[in-house]
């Protein structure tokens, strides 16, 4: 599909429910069309380091695993997928869209302003929702335990981190030169980091601290709604990001809190998270979660680079220096 074909179905009204008033909003992977009952979300034909989209039939596969993993958290939002298709000027989002070009991820509508970045904004997310929240992922990532032999050697966790060096003209054009010594000072400390954590890191593998989580677990993908909170939007087009020790899916919800300059909400919600299940019992995890909280910033700061290259705007230049400095702040702790 492409952009001006998604119009299209937007301008006119050709997909299920009520057709106004609808938006289109865009993210760097996928297209999405709002509505007053549904969200309908249609891949980008992209491939990029981390996913690939780039064929029909990866992208019908990727929609049918982004229902089957996102049900687990939003069994009531997620609806199905539905086929996207039609000739010339008659496009539609339908069952008997033919022939079938492209597929949609079919989405009930959530009201979103109560999406915890929009409360968070407003500084209307309580201490209560936290521990909701809490409650809720400690007894979603009990469920999700992986068991049985598992893959996993801590350099990983560098090669992830590296990918940002791809960005480096983009960070040193943003930050200067001094932006590039700082790159170089990690790729020789974190590496060595990481060695001297391998045994903790592969032990809490074996002590049952490996889920296969969220592996997107930030604010804008949870609703604080009347009757408890919604986790949604996990990553279906990759397991590795997916499936990782719980410090780190814990970390990027910690650190997005931080960026938004609630500090005081991350340490509620680690606090409640811990009474249901202590995923802190060596003082060295203490350390490790510092250093995903530094992984995290590092994959927002990718996304900001990425998206700033597609969309330049003072926005997503904000955010990239956001990034930036909690990344730096992590990695000096």
């Amino acid at each position: 599909m492409t952009l001006e074909q998604i119009r299209s179905i937007l301008g006119n009204g050709a997909f299920p429910g009520r057709k106004q008033p609808a938006e289109l909003v865009e993210t760097h992977i996928s297209w999405v069309i709002l509505t007053p009952d549904f969200a309908f979300k249609i891949k980008k034909p992209v491939l990029l380091g981390f996913l690939d989209f780039s064929t029909d039939a990866k992208r019908k596969m990727f929609c049918e695993e982004e229902v089957r993993l996102n049900r687990r958290l939003a069994p009531d939002m997620y609806l199905g997928v539905l086929p996207v298709g039609g000739k010339g000027e008659h496009l539609q989002i339908a069952e008997n869209a033919l022939p079938v070009l492209d597929y949609a991820v079919h989405m009930r509508r959530i009201d979103n302003s109560r999406e915890m970045d929009v409360l968070l904004e407003q500084n209307r997310v309580t201490a209560g929702q936290m521990e909701q929240l809490a409650a809720v992922l400690a007894a979603f990532h009990r469920q999700v335990v992986m068991t049985g032999p598992i893959v996993y050697h801590p350099g990983a966790h560098w090669a992830d981190f590296a990918e940002l060096y791809r960005f480096q003209a983009d960070v040193e054009k943003h930050f200067g030169p001094a932006a590039a010594e700082k790159m170089n000072r990690w790729r020789a400390r974190l590496p060595l980091f990481l060695e001297q954590n391998a045994g903790r890191l592969i032990a809490r593998v074996r002590d049952g601290f490996w889920v296969d989580g969220h592996g997107d677990l930030h604010a804008r993908n949870i609703f604080l709604t009347e009757k408890g909170p919604v986790v949604f939007d996990c990553i279906e087009f990759s397991a590795h990001f997916r499936q990782s020790d719980i410090l780190n899916e814990l970390a990027f919800l910690c650190m997005d809190l931080e960026a938004r300059g609630h500090p005081e909400l991350a340490n509620t919600f680690l606090q409640a998270y811990a009474r249901h299940w202590n995923v802190f019992p060596d003082p060295a995890d203490q350390g490790l979660f510092r250093f995903f909280k530094a992984y995290r910033a590092n994959v927002r700061l990718k996304v900001a680079l990425i998206e700033l290259r597609q969309h330049p705007s003072v926005k997503l230049e904000e955010q990239v220096k956001l990034y930036w400095g909690l990344l730096d702040s992590y990695l000096r702790e």
